[in-house]
């Protein structure tokens, strides 16, 4: 970023494991006003011994004016329970796929083309989709989302451990995500 600053008002933050700046005091209350960073965001200017957490510095006072994060107890953990027993789910769209291209020997063509990556894509649009939903009611709730979004979209249980971490939560559906795991490959074998 290329923008004039004077040393006393020239900020760095931390964003997706980045140092971004110098920006001024000003683009920081933007940016947490659009909740692009939040109170817990690394911040740093000339004077700072190390980074901190943009609630501990004066720039944090415009977090006294918005309401905490809702309690994590009252926040809905419907879809990480859905998604904690998706793994079950998806042996059984996997069975009823092996159950059509069984009963229908001479679509092998048409199972090979068009069936047959359903028995990833299923998994894979649904635990992504399950996951975002989820980060945006924890957006919603006053829990910035963060690397959440990421791991939503890429790693299902880890995103569970992260929001149970997140939330200050036992991981429990994130360990039953583990436990799924394993029961459906263990009956895939079978």
């Amino acid at each position: 970023m290329s923008e004039t600053t004077t040393s006393d008002d020239a900020w760095f933050y931390a964003q997706h494991g980045q140092r971004i700046g110098p920006v001024p005091a000003d683009k920081l209350r933007e940016l947490l006003a659009a909740q692009t960073i939040d109170g817990e965001t690394p911040i740093w200017r000339k004077g700072l011994a190390d980074w901190q957490p943009l609630h501990a510095t004066e720039i944090g006072a415009q977090l006294k004016d918005t309401p905490p994060p809702i309690s994590a107890n009252h926040v809905n953990n419907g879809l990480v329970w859905a998604l904690a027993f998706a793994p079950i789910a998806y042996l059984f769209v996997d069975i009823a796929l092996l159950n059509y291209q069984n009963s229908h020997p001479a679509d092998d063509t048409f199972f090979e083309a068009f069936l047959s990556p359903l028995t990833w894509l299923v998994p894979v649009l649904t635990n992504g989709a399950l996951c975002l939903v989820d980060a945006e009611q924890l957006k919603r709730a006053g829990y910035s989302s963060g690397w959440m979004t990421l791991f939503a979209l890429l790693l299902a249980p880890v995103y569970l451990f992260v929001r149970a971490q997140r939330l200050r939560q036992t991981p429990s559906y994130g360990f039953l995500w583990i436990a799924s795991f394993i029961v459906s490959i263990i009956l895939r074998a079978a």
